[in-house]
């Protein structure tokens, strides 16, 4: 049965990426499908993109503009709806509480949020909760979101010394998890995919400008195509099809992303 790792580094600019030493990442990427030119959504702010990843569906349809929830968002399925729907164990573990309600209560069988401490490692607090989840309990769909890379940019700059650092801490995080799979087995049996929901300039984001707007887009595993750049469009709005396509899922008629087959052996 197919299972399905989601790795979310918030904020993360694909050229910050190339910037950093990656190995982990890279390793990713370079052994499966990949796009440096996927797209965010507008406004390019981190709720309101996560729930048009989860939902497939723009802010302007779900109603989410900011970092406050709004209920208008429930009437369209959840990724982790659809996959629980289909008896599919689900888990969600990230460093950042405001994403409780990307799924409606009963859709996880664990959830784990850390609410982000400044000065803090936040993103591997999460890490090393997560990593024995997965080698115990082997969930069919598993997110893990890491929103330090953002939270320095805030603080920092994007593209400053500071958030480099921490890419290429999260990199350490990712690595981790891969050593886990590994050292376990369990490596063949999940398809990896590892994204941020926005870019970001200065000290912010939000805005319809590339810096913001440009997201990283990496899938590796046992049916994805390896070295392989992605030639079709990508948005953030195509991450909840492509993950239910990878787990055997039907897509729910209420999205409106698709798969991105081209990343997929035939």
């Amino acid at each position: 049965m197919p299972k399905f790792i989601l790795t979310i580094i918030d904020g993360c600019r694909p050229d910050g990426l190339a910037q950093a030493n990656t190995p982990h990442l890279d390793s990713l990427w370079q052994n499966g499908a990949y796009s440096w030119q996927a797209q965010s959504v507008m406004p390019s702010i981190s709720l309101p993109c996560h729930t048009s990843m989860f939902r497939s569906i723009t802010p302007q349809k779900h109603g989410i503009h900011d970092n406050l929830y709004m209920p208008s968002a429930a009437q369209f399925p959840s990724i982790l709806e659809v996959a629980a729907h289909g008896g599919l164990h689900n888990a969600f573990f990230a460093s950042w509480e405001e994403l409780r309600d990307l799924a409606r209560p009963g859709s996880l069988e664990t959830g784990y949020y850390r609410h982000y401490q400044p000065g803090r490692d936040n993103d591997s607090i999460v890490m090393n909760m997560a990593i024995p989840y997965v080698v115990s309990e082997q969930p069919d769909f598993m997110v893990i979101y890491l929103g330090d890379v953002d939270m320095t940019g805030h603080a920092y700059g994007w593209m400053s010394p500071e958030y480099i650092a921490n890419i290429e801490a999260n990199d350490k995080n990712v690595g981790d998890l891969l050593r886990a799979l590994d050292e376990h087995h369990l490596r063949d049996q999940y398809t990896l995919m590892v994204i941020s929901d926005h870019g970001g300039h200065e000290h912010t984001h939000g805005t319809n400008a590339p810096e913001d707007m440009t997201i990283i887009w990496m899938l590796n595993g046992p049916h994805i195509k390896q070295g392989h750049a992605v030639a079709s469009p990508i948005s953030l709005l195509d991450t909840a099809p492509t993950i239910a396509h990878a787990l055997g899922l039907q897509r729910p008629d209420k999205w409106d992303g698709q798969p991105i087959t081209e990343a997929f052996l035939a």
